[in-house]
């Protein structure tokens, strides 16, 4: 992901994450108190099928705005059916190339009253083969205040960031003579 101006939150998750992924040690960092309402906003995918990646966990936070119980639904069934296939997508490219990719939202309840939200959505890379698993965050950008407690029905996907090309190269040439 090519460097996006991301909510504070984010920016934290995507850090800690960074940290875990290089040395397995999230040590020396911001811890959960200096971002008390990060925990609640935080999720994990199971990916079980192509197009079906299962929520496994699920912050109060998600299940507040989303005004129900999510834990063993589809995530791409949050987003409106074009969508779905980018989002697929964006986290087909996060695991192929082991890096973080976010997503900017705007959710809609039934009264049509709208918020726009970010999801970071990182793969938990244990080991060389593909990651099955992503830690994800759903991370409000406008209040949410402006929902009146109504739960968000849809989404929908304005920008999509995937993870950024990795600097190492892909071909090493190796010439005797």
């Amino acid at each position: 992901m090519e460097d996006v101006n991301a909510h504070p939150n984010t920016q934290a998750l995507l850090d800690a994450w960074r940290r875990l992924s290089d040395d397995g040690i999230a040590s020396g960092g911001p811890t959960t108190e200096d971002y008390p309402d990060l925990v609640g906003r935080l999720f994990v995918l199971n990916h079980v099928a192509e197009r079906d990646y299962c929520f496994r966990r699920v912050g109060y936070s998600i299940e507040r705005l989303f005004g129900r119980q999510l834990l063993d639904h589809n995530f791409l069934t949050l987003w409106s059916e074009p969508d779905r296939r980018l989002v697929a997508a964006a986290l087909s490219a996060a695991a192929a190339d082991r890096g973080p990719a976010l997503i900017r939202a705007r959710g809609e309840t039934l009264t049509g009253r709208r918020i726009d939200l970010e999801f970071a959505l990182a793969p938990l890379l244990g080991g060389p083969s593909i990651p099955r698993r992503f830690l994800g965050l759903c991370q409000s950008v406008t209040g949410e205040a402006l929902l009146n407690g109504r739960p968000l029905r849809r989404l929908q996907a304005i920008a999509l960031y995937p993870p950024a090309p990795s600097l190492d190269p892909a071909i090493r040439l190796v010439s005797t003579q």
